[in-house]
């Protein structure tokens, strides 16, 4: 068994030919092969259930079989236990494994074959700091049947030294070649499009009360960081634009963690990172502020249009189509994500830490929390929920961060505060269709471009407003009348 350290980047195929380019490889001989790899699982899925992964893969002198863990993933630097063995010819031969490396009672007659991921590869051996990394090339597909995903991704393996060197290599190469952090591996992507699986969730981190404000912090960061890589992919891979959103909406939420923990975190650590997390929010802005609701409603944005409304909607949603695309080829995008990686992984706060903060630092979560949740709830001011549907929408950030308190903490409490999060779900529910409501309101042209049936089906749902801004009126005393009575739990 072995300890498998890298690092995976996503790489679009107009970036290949610079990425070879790149300095460190020149003069360095690279090793091309092609990859046949055929992953094995139980009909139930039994191995992926508990996050192992079973391939057979064909070399040019016999095969190799592999079964990895599922290890850990810190904002996509992978550390996970590997065990391979070479094998007589194309069947697996799982006696060679551990006996509690796979879940009990699995035999050879369980095992399938699903799907098949087949490559070619280009590797380099280089020297970078005090270590030796091996930088690899990977381009092809993921077939199932006749379907097909591409791969396009570099992976960076440490084979001897240290994480941070692996970690600076990966920077140097992201600030001339547009790359991004990515977290899923080929057989989950082998695993989704088997099972036809377009969802995107992440297991959130378990936090208990005696846990240091370091360690917590460290994890729920670490958490919203996978959350935007795998929102990110999901995107190109879907075309789902309420993925994207998610991306801007995670980019907040990794904003509030770092003033929650500021205690812990020197001023100029905090400026880094909120630099970092504000170059992200700046470049998707301009593109979500108004695409998502025309490209939505323009249903597909290179159909041909039906009328001049939809026309002028579909153009819109070209035009960022295409600013979503140089965004995607910005060497800046994946650099900017490897810098929030390498800042967690590296804990480089503590650079510029002093006593005081090393203190808070080692304090127990369960301790600083109440203070966190009574700031968040005074943050929302319930008298903005009772003027316009502006000053109510204002009010949005603002309960998405007492959500979050709730959704990382409510098992610290009582049943008081996991009776205030459903409600709060609730109100950020209607608030979302309260600012969707809004952004009707603002393409009249479009709406009188359509049928007079879907015309009539769109006035009615607007009409509701101000029924849905009195229900959250009202939703919003409720939920703040008896929020003093919260009692945290050690």
């Amino acid at each position: 068994m072995t300890q498998e350290i890298e690092l995976k980047l996503s790489i679009t195929s107009e970036a290949v030919d610079k990425f070879k380019a790149i300095p460190i490889l020149n003069g360095v001989e690279c090793d091309v092969s092609t990859l046949e790899n055929t992953y094995y699982d139980t009909p139930a899925l039994t191995l992926t259930a508990q996050g192992s992964a079973l391939r057979l893969r064909k070399l040019p002198n016999g095969y190799v079989q592999t079964l990895k863990s599922r290890g850990q993933n810190v904002g996509g630097l992978h550390l996970r236990e590997e065990w391979e063995f070479p094998v007589s010819n194309a069947e697996l031969e799982l006696s060679q494994f551990p006996s509690d490396a796979l879940p009990q009672g699995i035999s050879q007659t369980d095992l399938v074959a699903l799907f098949k991921t087949d490559f070619n590869r280009t590797r380099w051996l280089v020297n970078f700091g005090e270590s030796t990394v091996e930088i690899v090339l990977d381009q092809g597909v993921i077939a199932v049947g006749e379907e097909t995903d591409p791969i396009s991704e570099l992976e960076l393996e440490l084979k001897s030294g240290n994480i941070d060197d692996l970690l600076k290599l990966s920077l140097s190469i992201s600030e001339s070649v547009a790359v991004m952090p990515s977290d899923i591996s080929k057989a989950e992507r082998g695993y989704r499009l088997f099972q036809q699986n377009t969802g995107v969730s992440v297991d959130l981190p378990n936090i208990v009360p005696q846990q240091s404000m370091e360690s917590a912090f460290c994890a729920l960061f670490g958490y919203e960081l996978e959350k935007i890589q795998r929102f990110w992919q999901g995107y190109w891979s879907t075309g789902e634009w309420k993925l994207l959103n998610q991306v801007l909406l995670t980019l907040g939420n990794l904003d509030a963690q770092i003033d929650w923990f500021q205690d812990l975190i020197p001023e100029s650590q905090r400026f880094y990172v909120k630099a970092q997390i504000n170059w992200l929010e700046q470049a998707l802005k301009p593109i979500l502020s108004w695409w998502p609701a025309c490209f939505e409603l323009s249903q597909h944005a290179l159909e041909d249009p039906a009328n001049l409304a939809v026309s002028l909607q579909q153009s819109k949603a070209q035009r960022a189509l295409a600013g979503l695309t140089q965004l995607q080829e910005n060497p800046l995008l994946g650099h900017r994500m490897l810098c929030l990686t390498a800042w967690l992984h590296r804990r480089r706060w503590r650079e510029d830490q002093t006593p005081q903060q090393r203190d808070k630092a080692e304090l127990a979560i369960v301790d600083g929390l109440d203070r966190y949740l009574s700031a968040a709830m005074n943050a929302v001011q319930l008298e903005g929920f009772a003027g316009s549907v502006s000053n109510a929408l204002a009010q949005t950030p603002a309960v998405h961060r007492l959500l979050m308190l709730c959704r990382y903490f409510d098992h610290f409490y009582g049943k008081e505060l996991g009776e205030l999060r459903a409600p709060l779900e609730a109100l950020e529910d209607n608030l979302s269709r309260l600012s969707a409501m809004e952004v009707m309101a603002r393409l009249k042209d479009w709406i009188n471009g359509l049928p007079l049936e879907e015309q009539a089906s769109v006035h009615s749902w607007a009409r509701s407003k101000p029924v849905l801004l009195r229900d959250i009126k009202q939703l919003a005393g409720r939920l703040f009348k008896n929020a003093d009575q919260l009692e945290v739990h050690a």
